[in-house]
């Protein structure tokens, strides 16, 4: 048992363990202090620090893509849970009453350390498993994509994965945390590609298209004359219409890549990149990202070089429409950085035959995603960064 002196010297060093639960559509938030914690809450050595960054360590975006938020089929989670710093402890309790008020699958085994938090999406998608691995709501279309990625060229640069696992009445895909090697990591998700939609999504549209209220109110949040006329006076785009506006305002049109999203070490979570579109928009988020730190921005630019490379030879790649997909970028203080293609979901199999170039124009019709053209644009965006950032040293 700890000492009283020795509870107040550790609650010094580290900040008050504390969980903040943000109702859906705002409303009070629940604070857990350090009373919520047990008299035992810190006892034992310091075994996990959780920062606030999140679901990026399971191989899906760091932060709520649009994919998840325009999902038609599924609901939003109830909530967006926070924590910060939280410290794991030899005793179980503790972690059974968090799991209580959270209503959050946190397992309670004793291991070095859990570097993910969900700061939103789909209630359910995400559950902890073994120490270094994670467990992802099941897909067939990404589960398939992983077997085929067993044998590929791009087999180093994805989440490693373990399979399906069932837990709790439920499938998951079984795989890697991205994120238990770095110590506090900084996050960035970019969306790759010139699109995020299927060609069979814009054809359901135009059959049966479904005006969304929803989407509608963000569209006017960003753009007041985005919206025709039509579409002010009922209030509602469709899914698909909402997307092409969507990446029409970013750099998804103009570069190929997107930024989606950016949670760093100290907390703070950007994702206001919506109008983010030019070159010289996206290397000063860069710069900011790794504090203008040169020697990340080359670790990166080396790892990119190395995607490249391996997207060329990729059969995989070649039979492949990648939509939805991104680049996760993570970096900590030490210096490690990596960049993993993470997010399968929408990845389609072309009809045998066919193959994609990945850097030509999309024209309905040719299924070109762009995403080597993307990641071109952005591997020559780190470049300049790189070449700016040298030349003041």
């Amino acid at each position: 048992m700890s000492s009283p002196g020795g509870f107040t010297a550790m609650m010094e060093a580290h900040r008050v363990p504390q969980v903040t639960i943000t109702p859906e559509g705002g409303g009070s938030a629940r604070e857990m202090q350090q009373e919520d914690w047990g008299d035992n809450a810190m006892d034992g050595a310091l075994r996990r620090k959780l920062s606030t960054s999140s679901v990026s360590s399971t191989g899906s975006s760091a932060v709520e893509s649009e994919d998840d938020l325009l999902s038609d089929s599924e609901s939003k989670s109830k909530g967006i849970v926070t924590l910060e710093h939280l410290v794991d402890t030899v005793e179980i309790k503790p972690w059974w009453k968090l799991k209580t008020i959270v209503q959050w699958p946190f397992s309670a085994t004793q291991r070095r350390k859990l570097n993910w938090v969900q700061l939103a999406g789909h209630k359910g998608n995400f559950k902890a498993a073994d120490e270094g691995s994670i467990l992802k709501k099941y897909s067939e279309n990404e589960m398939w994509c992983f077997e085929r990625l067993r044998d590929d060229a791009l087999l180093p640069f994805v989440p490693v994965y373990h399979g399906v696992v069932e837990k709790d009445g439920e499938s998951f895909l079984h795989m890697a945390d991205l994120l238990a090697t770095f110590d506090l990591p900084n996050v960035m998700d970019c969306k790759m590609g010139v699109r995020t939609y299927l060609e069979e999504e814009l054809v359901r549209a135009r059959e049966r298209p479904k005006p969304r209220e929803d989407l509608y109110n963000k569209m006017v949040e960003v753009d007041s004359e985005g919206p025709t006329p039509q579409e002010h006076s009922q209030r509602g785009v469709t899914k698909p219409r909402y997307m092409q506006w969507r990446e029409s305002m970013s750099s998804s049109n103009s570069m190929g890549f997107r930024i989606e999203g950016i949670k760093k070490s100290d907390g703070t979570c950007r994702t206001d990149f919506k109008r983010t579109r030019s070159e010289q928009d996206v290397m000063v988020v860069f710069k900011d990202f790794v504090g203008g730190n040169v020697n990340i921005i080359k670790s990166y630019l080396r790892r990119l070089m190395e995607i490249q490379q391996a997207l060329t030879a990729s059969e995989f790649f070649k039979q492949h429409e990648v939509i939805g997909s991104s680049l996760l970028f993570i970096h900590d203080h030490t210096g490690n950085a990596q960049v993993w293609i993470i997010d399968f979901g929408k990845t389609t199999a072309l009809p045998e035959g066919h193959v994609l170039k990945h850097n030509i124009p999309w024209r309905e019709g040719n299924r070109e995603d762009g995403y080597l053209w993307g990641l071109q644009n952005l591997i020559h965006t780190l470049e300049a960064v790189s070449s700016e950032g040298s030349s003041r040293e």
